[in-house]
């Protein structure tokens, strides 16, 4: 009964069929990475196009930012293909095994690969939300989970949903997809605000893209401040380590409100910053309550997320 099932879900073209799958889907996906959300641990996206070599300098970079990001405490989530996706995991893989081998006093990779202690860590460090295209039947050997997706909304809908921070190396148009797709709802409220940044040595492409729209007013100037564009993987570690050195976590729970939970209480420094900033931007945010460990940013006019950022930035400059 059960394959019967599987069967009709996934042959029939129907409307309503459509609808039971994405609900599967989701449901799935849910309980997939339910131990990693409660495990608390702050999730990095990073995307980047399927097509880049293993030999390509681009590759080799991507290897690099998945170990720094699990050196630095975070777990990595990528779209668990090939090319830069498939560096990002390795990178969290080998970074891995470097660990275990001190500490389980073992001599090569594959005795650190068999061991309960290597897949208990990748479990929970290396992530892959996989499309199903039948020129991609398979997903890359390094991720530690795995959920595969018919539908590309429902995919995203769990990159936005899991991820505290998003990187985008360069890429195709899945790559922009992604990376635009994320800008906007952080923009319009739809996801927490988090670091966004483009990785790329030559990013002037981005920069024409930006500033056009810039200039016919497409875009706000604060929006700007949504995106960090950096040469290497370094300093994109290093954005993300920045925006929650104080910040734990953001909200938008009550109305016109941006709670921010953050690591420790608000000293003078950073009320004087927000102060400053609050009256610079009257239109943006009325005013600010503190709490233990918390901050209520008020009357906020849920369009220049641009502006929160700079607030975050500030309380990052200021602890």
């Amino acid at each position: 009964m059960k394959e019967h099932l599987l069967q009709y879900i996934d042959q029939s073209k129907t409307a309503f069929v459509r609808g039971l799958r994405i609900l599967v889907e989701y449901f799935y996906a849910t309980e997939i990475f339910d131990p990693i959300v409660k495990s608390n641990i702050k999730i990095v996206s990073v995307f980047g196009s399927a097509r880049t070599k293993s030999h390509a300098p681009e590759y080799e970079d991507a290897h690099k930012l998945g170990a720094l990001l699990y050196e630095n405490g975070y777990a990595v989530v990528t779209g668990a293909s090939a090319g830069i996706m498939q560096a990002a995991n390795e990178g969290v893989a080998h970074a891995i095994i470097k660990k275990l081998k001190k500490r389980l006093n073992l001599k090569t990779d594959a005795q650190v690969m068999a061991s309960k202690d290597y897949e208990a860590l990748i479990k929970k460090s290396s992530v892959g939300l996989k499309i199903s295209l039948p020129f991609e039947p398979t997903s890359n050997p390094y991720v530690g989970v795995v959920a595969t997706f018919h539908y590309f909304m429902v995919r995203k809908f769990f990159f936005g949903t899991l991820s505290s921070a998003f990187i985008a190396c360069e890429g195709g148009w899945g790559t922009r997809d992604e990376f635009f797709e994320i800008l906007t709802l952080v923009q319009t409220g739809k996801a927490p605000l988090m670091p966004i940044i483009y990785v790329s040595p030559d990013p002037e492409h981005l920069q024409i893209d930006l500033n056009f729209c810039l200039k016919k007013k497409y875009i706000d100037a604060d929006d700007i401040h949504l995106i960090d564009i950096v040469p290497d993987n370094r300093k994109a570690v290093a954005i993300i380590n920045h925006f929650y050195k104080v910040v734990d976590k953001i909200s938008y729970d009550k109305p016109n409100t941006v709670q921010i939970d953050l690591k420790h209480d608000v000293n003078a420094r950073q009320k004087k910053a927000l102060a400053s900033l609050i009256k610079a931007h009257q239109g943006v945010i009325s005013g600010a309550v503190y709490g233990p460990r918390r901050i209520e940013l008020t009357g906020f006019n849920y369009k220049s997320y641009g502006v929160i950022r700079k607030m975050i930035d500030a309380l990052n400059d200021c602890a």
